[in-house]
């Protein structure tokens, strides 16, 4: 299997070297990766100007770009063969919940979904820890081992590995979820400048979550490994037919 892999920690990451000295054994890895953190990007993409792009050997690269202008040049600027995966990760803290509509990590499987290619998104709930992610590497080469090929066309799944694995500390704690609802608390830091005229710096993020059963969050805090697969397509289809039933 032809396996893109990027992330939005950039090139350096401990995360996104586990994976391709991992998978590269039984997979053909093609890794193009962020210049530097591009973490909280969604699916930002570079249009209206250039970007660098530095070629280390054939199948890796480096951009000066986000994470999924990574996807877009590796799947559109004829530097890869035909790409049969997109493998996001491992992204350095996780990504549950509503955190899949701001992360990098998550927003570059989503443009490889949009472009019909089968998706994952990794990310691990360690925090840079000694073995660099290869404990985490060797259980993504397992899992797409089993279940790679159920990722479909134009699909996301979003894993995300606790930092405390149960039972065998492998696949058996493997469990398939819902998203759940993340809850934010922002904190702004303002220095006036002049009058009227002030900066504003984000100053840390208080997460919360709902504790509801079947969420990638319940699964997550048991030392479960939650898997959610994600559509693109975001319509609410229950309150759509009522509307609809409302407007006849």
């Amino acid at each position: 299997m032809n396996i893109l892999i990027t992330n939005d920690d950039g090139i350096s990451s401990s995360g996104i070297k586990a994976l391709e000295t991992t998978l590269k054994s039984k997979h053909n890895t093609y890794l193009i990766a962020p210049l530097k953190e591009r973490s909280v990007t969604s699916m930002c993409l570079t249009v209206f100007q250039s970007m660098r792009v530095e070629r280390i050997n054939d199948n890796h690269y480096v951009a000066d770009g986000f994470p999924a202008d990574c996807v877009n040049i590796g799947l559109y600027a004829e530097i890869f063969p035909k790409i049969d995966l997109v493998l996001s990760g491992i992204n350095r803290g996780v990504n549950m919940g509503f955190d899949v509509h701001y992360s990098g990590t998550v927003g570059a499987a989503k443009h490889g979904a949009l472009h019909g290619i089968p998706s994952l998104a990794v990310s691990s709930g360690r925090i840079d820890p000694q073995d660099g992610y290869e404990r985490e590497a060797k259980l993504v080469l397992e899992f797409l081992e089993k279940w790679g090929s159920q990722i479909l066309s134009g699909e996301v799944w979003n894993l995300n590995f606790p930092p405390d694995i149960a039972g065998l500390g492998g696949l058996d704690q493997l469990i398939f979820t819902r998203l759940g609802k993340r809850r934010y608390t922002e904190k702004y830091d303002k220095k006036s400048i002049i009058e009227g005229i002030s900066e504003f710096q984000l100053n840390g993020s208080l997460l919360g979550h709902d504790v509801e059963p079947g969420t990638d969050f319940e699964a997550y805090y048991a030392g479960k490994i939650p898997v959610t697969p994600i559509l693109l397509d975001m319509t609410e289809r229950t309150r759509l037919v009522a509307l609809q039933n409302q407007s006849k």
